[in-house]
């Protein structure tokens, strides 16, 4: 399966690059290195040496830049070399190649493919609540053995919640009610409102940190998809009959999973998330109670993804049924395999 490669990925939390040290990352099939420079911005290189092709993550840093550890040759974060210990020359050659590089929404961001066509006005405005003085964020990264677009799949299709998520997201409401699903060519939006029922619990420890008190719940469930897989879901409930499905969700809580889904290569992806709200703020306790859930509903997710991408390796030609509910999926590859198809237009053109 190929992969969109002319497109920003989230590649790190910026936590996880750390001055002094190096992180090597696999990112849509290339080696990266990602380090600080001497000014404390991140430089992304090509896990390679020019020499003798020793990764660089096996070096150090210097100074903000990276001596690899076979011969000594040492890079500056545009890849460039500054010092050749066996010469006072520095060969023209002596470079590897620089990934644009940006942070935006709280993450780092990388650029895998052609960097001449690196547009920081790509990167989703959807995830702004990742980083927003409106908003409190929590999240982390998940490492998965599956295809990045099985996680599109989960995610585009919340009717698994009911089987997959049982004693946290899921109820019989879930699968009762139907989705409304509407798209463009650079999106795909699919929704599903539930109105009146006793929440699931996630939701109903949600409503009770606000209101103090259990009461049944409308409950809103809106997907949005940005290819190649960027996915936000806009989720809550509020008091049943409070106008939320109408629009006026002031009376409950509202809360916003934030999904940046990076291949890795083709069978494996790095899965970055995040759940912002807009209440309760500043309860730090209540921060570190969701970000535990999450990642334990994201686990149950993981565990799901891994054995369908086993069972798909046992017989990769094997075809698959879908059901209504897929309307949204089958969308959204769509649109990927489009990029995919645009890409190759523009090689073949160059």
């Amino acid at each position: 399966m190929e992969l969109v490669k002319n497109a920003w990925y989230v590649c790190a939390w910026p936590k996880e690059i750390r001055a002094g040290e190096l992180l090597a990352r696999k990112i849509c099939g290339e080696s990266l290195v990602f380090f600080r420079d001497d000014a404390g911005e991140v430089a992304a290189l090509e896990d390679r040496c020019c020499h003798r092709e020793l990764p660089l993550s096996k070096g150090r840093i210097e100074g903000g830049t990276i001596r690899c550890g076979y011969h000594g040759l040492r890079f500056n974060g545009e890849g460039k070399c500054v010092e050749c210990p066996m010469q006072e020359r520095i060969p023209p050659a002596a470079t590897v190649r620089k990934y644009p590089t940006v942070l935006r929404h709280g993450w780092v961001w990388v650029w895998p493919g052609n960097p001449q066509l690196a547009d920081e006005g790509a990167i989703p405005e959807i995830f702004a609540r990742n980083d927003h003085r409106g908003w409190t964020s929590c999240g982390d990264v998940t490492f998965v053995k599956g295809n990045y677009q099985l996680i599109s799949d989960n995610l585009l299709d919340l009717t698994h919640e009911t089987y997959v998520h049982s004693t946290s997201l899921g109820s019989q409401h879930v699968v009762e009610h139907p989705i409304h699903v509407s798209h463009d060519d650079r999106s795909v939006t699919v929704q599903r409102l539930m109105p009146d029922h006793e929440p699931a619990p996630f939701w109903k420890a949600m409503l009770f940190e606000k209101l103090g008190r259990h009461v049944n719940a409308d409950r809103w469930q809106v997907v949005n998809f940005i290819p190649p897989a960027n996915i936000v879901l806009d989720v809550g409930v509020a008091p049943a009959g409070s106008g939320a499905l109408h629009g006026d969700r002031s009376a409950g809580v509202e809360g916003c999973n934030l999904n940046a889904i990076t291949p890795a290569d083709d069978e494996s992806t790095w899965y970055f998330w995040a759940f912002s709200r807009n209440f309760n703020q500043a309860d730090a306790d209540l921060s570190r109670k969701i970000l535990q859930s999450v990642a334990g509903i994201f686990d149950e997710d993981k565990d799901a993804i891994e054995a369908v991408q086993a069972k798909m390796k046992e017989q990769p030609d094997r075809e698959t049924m879908s059901l209504v509910t897929d309307k949204g999926q089958l969308i959204a590859r769509r649109l990927v395999k489009g990029l995919i198809e645009s890409e190759h237009t523009r090689k073949a053109s160059a």
